[in-house]
C-alpha cells in the first residue's frame, strides 16, 4: 500500500511539472508574440490602438501564465516539504513507540524475573509464561529469555532442598518422583520457543530432571544436556537432533521413537532405557552404557558405538548399516548392509 501511494505521488508530481512547463512555454510564446503579432495582424499606420491592445493582452496572458507556472512549482515544493515533514514525524513517532515498547518489555521482564524468585509456585509459573510471551512478542529478547529460563532450571533442579532422590540403578523408581511443576513448565517453554539463527538453544547442563516428567514430543533440538540427570524421564517421541547429552545419566528413560540424529551421547548412561524405534542416525554413542537397554528397531545407521556397553542381542535387534561402528567383539548383524 505504501508503494502504491508513493507511485501515485510521483505520478501526480510529474503531471504538475508538465502543466507548469506548458504554462511556462505559453508565457514565452506570449512574450514572443508581443513583439511580432501586433505588427503582422495590424500593419496599417492607423491601427496603433489595436496593436497596443493586443500587446497589452499578450502581456497580461504572459504574466498570468508565469504566475500559474510559479504557483504550480510553489505547490510542488510545499507538497514535498509537507511530505518530508510527515515522514520525519512518522519516524519520530516510530522511535517513540519503539522506545515505549522497549520500556514496557523491560518492565515486564523485570517483573517476570522477580516472579521466578518467589516462594509461591503459582507466581513462579506466572513468571515463566510471562517470559515466554516476551520472547514471542519481542524476538530480539529471545536469547536473554532462553538464558534466564535455562539458568532457572539448572538452579532449581539441582537445589538439594528440591531435588527428588535419585534411586540406584537397581532400585525401582517411585511414582511420585518427578521434577517440580515450575521446572517442567520451564523446559516445555524452552522447547516451544521458535528457533532463531544465531540464538543458542537451551543449556541444561547438569540439570536434574529425574522422573516421568512431561518431556514427551518436545523439540529440544541442539539443546545442551551434558551431565544432566534424567532417570526414568519420559522422552517419548522427543526431538533431540544435534543435542549434546554427553555424560548424561538416563537409566530407565523412555526414549521410544525419539529423534536423535547427530546427537552426542558419548558416555551417556542408558541402563535399561527404552530406545525402541529411536532414530540414532550418525549419533555419537562412544562409551555409552547400554546395559539391558531396549534397542528394538532403533536406527543406528552411521552411528558410532565404539566402546559402548552393547551385547550381540541388542545389535541384532537394532537397524544399522555398513557405516555403523560397533564395539570390539560385536559382529555386524546379517540384516545390516555389509561392506
Amino acid at each position: 500500500m505504501a508503494d502504491s501511494r508513493g507511485s501515485a505521488r510521483r505520478s501526480g508530481r510529474r503531471w504538475l511539472w508538465a502543466v507548469a512547463a506548458l504554462a511556462g512555454l505559453g508565457a514565452v510564446a506570449a512574450v514572443v508574440g508581443i513583439w511580432h503579432l501586433p505588427d503582422r495582424m495590424y500593419p496599417a499606420a492607423g491601427d496603433a490602438e489595436a496593436r497596443a491592445a493586443l500587446q497589452g493582452g499578450l502581456l497580461t496572458a504572459a504574466a498570468a501564465l508565469v504566475a500559474v507556472a510559479g504557483a504550480l512549482i510553489a505547490l510542488d515544493e510545499t507538497r514535498q516539504a509537507n511530505t518530508e515533514t510527515r515522514r520525519a514525524n512518522e519516524a519520530a513517532d516510530a522511535r517513540e513507540r519503539e522506545a515505549n515498547k522497549n520500556t514496557h518489555v523491560r518492565e515486564l521482564f523485570t517483573r517476570a524475573v522477580d516472579q521466578l524468585g518467589s516462594d509461591n509456585g503459582t507466581v513462579r509459573l506466572g513468571g515463566i509464561y510471562a517470559l515466554e510471551r516476551i520472547a514471542t512478542d519481542s524476538p530480539p529478547d529471545q536469547r536473554t529469555v532462553m538464558e534466564v529460563l535455562s539458568a532457572f532450571i539448572r538452579m532449581r533442579s539441582t537445589d538439594p532442598a528440591l531435588r527428588p532422590p535419585t534411586p540406584a540403578d537397581g532400585e525401582p523408581l517411585p511414582p511420585s518422583v518427578r521434577p517440580a511443576a515450575d521446572i517442567r513448565a520451564a523446559v516445555q517453554v524452552l522447547a516451544r520457543l521458535p528457533r532463531q539463527d544465531g540464538v543458542p538453544r537451551s543449556d541444561l547442563t547438569g540439570a536434574g530432571l529425574t522422573g516421568p516428567s512431561s518431556l514427551d514430543n518436545l523439540d529440544l533440538t541442539d539443546a545442551t544436556l551434558t551431565g544432566a540427570v534424567l532417570v526414568g524421564a519420559n522422552l517419548t517421541g522427543a526431538v533431540l537432533v544435534g543435542a549434546n547429552l554427553a555424560g548424561a545419566r538416563m537409566p530407565r528413560a523412555n526414549l521410544a521413537g525419539a529423534r536423535m540424529r547427530g546427537a552426542n551421547l558419548a558416555g551417556t548412561v542408558l541402563v535399561r532405557a527404552n530406545l525402541t524405534e529411536a532414530v540414532l542416525v550418525q549419533a555419537n554413542l562412544t562409551e555409552a552404557v547400554l546395559v539391558q537397554a531396549n534397542l528394538t528397531r532403533a536406527v543406528v545407521s552411521g552411528a558410532n558405538l565404539a566402546g559402548a556397553w552393547l551385547t550381540q542381542e541388542q545389535a541384532d535387534a537394532a537397524r544399522g548399516d555398513d557405516q555403523t561402528r560397533l564395539p570390539a567383539g560385536i559382529v555386524r548383524p546379517a540384516s545390516w548392509t555389509r561392506p
